[in-house]
């Protein structure tokens, strides 16, 4: 759930919608500071949400999956 809290879904919007070419670039569109954006990416990359990869030395964030279902099941004891 913290995978995709509100936090990190305006930060993939803002991927989506600007497409930042750099992770300076999406600092300066999110306000957020680079080592922040830096370990949400790489925790979202690691789910197949978003996807990192190079350009002209600068990593670029790229968003692979926009639509999310969640189960989870309760047992009793």
């Amino acid at each position: 759930a913290q995978i995709l809290s509100n936090e990190n879904q305006h930060l993939l919007k803002v991927i989506l919608e600007n497409k930042p070419k750099s992770l300076k670039e999406l600092e300066n569109l999110t306000g957020r500071a680079k080592s922040n954006l830096s370990r949400t990416l790489k925790t979202l990359s690691r789910y197949g949400i978003v996807e990192l990869h190079k350009e002209n030395n600068a990593l670029v964030p790229e968003v692979k999956a926009t639509n999310f279902q969640i189960e989870f099941g309760l047992k009793a004891a």
